[in-house]
């Protein structure tokens, strides 16, 4: 699945973004590890080093989106000693989407990584200036070269990333059958994206695989912002529809949505969280998270080795690590914990959910 052409103009950083007049810029201590320590400028790394710096509509510590692309960066770099992150630009803005981008342009940065689908569109002029710059890559993440770069002059320098979003809604909505006690789950999305679709579509499907009495509650027009309107969506399916088990795609928004399922009662009311692991005693609903981890290793691997290029996309799937279930919390028994990694060796071989299954969901929405 990717973002379509027509959905240019309708992207997460539309939806997020916070109304400030210039990217923010944050210096960041380190990552943990010798060879990922962020740095203010041209004197990044050692000689021979690579460079990394990463633009977001978002920021590092939003619970979501941004974060998870941000824990993916520091992963990559825990296995690349040999590169050097710069300082992220966090709350990019439309205007400044394509100045952000030269910036780093001009500073001979290895890979730029750009958070999402809207910096296709943003970006065509940039990366059309920077052809001839054989230093600098770029790596645009939920991005369709076929539908969304098609006014690139060149995509030499350019690689996507794609998850899979069968997988990731399929493991989901495992979860979701056998946790949920009332046969009612519910799904709040950003906003009405064919990933969006893809992922809840998935996610049903797979609930009614496991029990076909399950029902579904969805909102797509959540925005990503307001973790009070999480809050009111949640409290209402609960008490109108007797949903017991939710799993979001809206970063801020979810955070609501659990503070809504704690107060109905944290033993019998679940979430499953997204897309980063942050099961634990901080998230007394969260029972496991799906996680997408965005591939920037394998793209690093490719600069190193000259590969890099061409318009190419790297799939983030369950058989690369690219799409995971995280850390189940003590309120999943062994017994369930069991069926899950039995039904998550399904999703994997792509034998539990036939596409026609997920079809049936989103031909209704």
């Amino acid at each position: 699945m990717s973002e379509s052409k027509f959905n240019f103009m309708l992207n997460r950083r539309q939806a997020v973004k916070l109304g400030l007049g210039s990217a923010a810029m944050m210096a960041l201590a380190g990552c943990g590890n010798s060879g990922s320590t962020a740095s203010s400028g041209t004197d990044a790394g050692s000689e021979g080093g690579y460079k990394v710096a990463m633009i977001m509509s978002g920021t590092i510590t939003d619970g979501g989106w941004d974060q998870g692309h941000y824990e993916s960066l520091k992963r990559a770099l825990e296995k690349h000693p040999n590169w050097t992150m710069l300082e992220p630009k966090e709350n990019t803005p439309d205007a400044d989407a394509a100045t952000a981008a030269q910036s780093y342009v001009d500073q001979g940065v290895d890979l730029i990584i750009g958070n999402g689908n809207q910096f296709a569109s943003d970006w065509a002029e940039v990366v059309a200036d920077a052809a001839s710059n054989e230093k600098v890559h770029f790596l645009i993440t939920n991005t369709d070269p076929k539908s969304e770069m098609g006014d690139y002059e060149s995509l030499d320098r350019v690689e996507t990333v794609l998850p899979n979003f069968k997988q990731t809604g399929a493991l989901a909505g495992v979860v979701a059958g056998l946790m949920t006690k009332t046969n009612s789950i519910g799904f709040i999305g950003g906003m009405k994206l064919p990933s969006t679709e893809a992922k809840y579509s998935a996610f049903l499907a797979a609930a009614k695989k496991i029990n076909p009495q399950i029902q579904g509650q969805y909102n797509f027009e959540a925005g990503f912002t307001d973790a009070s309107l999480g809050t009111k969506l949640t409290e209402n399916w609960i008490n109108t529809n007797n949903v017991d088990v939710m799993w979001g795609d809206a970063s801020a928004v979810d955070n609501g949505s659990r503070q809504a399922l704690e107060s109905a009662g944290a033993d019998t009311h679940f979430d499953i969280a997204q897309p980063i692991d942050i099961a634990g005693p901080d998230q007394p609903t969260v029972v496991t998270s799906t996680v997408t981890d965005w591939k920037i290793d394998q793209a690093m691997d490719e600069i190193e080795a000259g590969s890099f290029g061409g318009g190419k996309v790297i799939s983030a799937d369950m058989s690369n690590g690219g799409i995971s279930l995280g850390a189940f919390s003590d309120k999943v028994s062994a017994d369930v914990q069991g069926k899950i990694k039995e039904y998550a060796e399904q999703i994997k071989n792509d034998a539990f959910l036939t596409d026609a299954e997920v079809e049936a969901i989103r031909s209704t929405l």
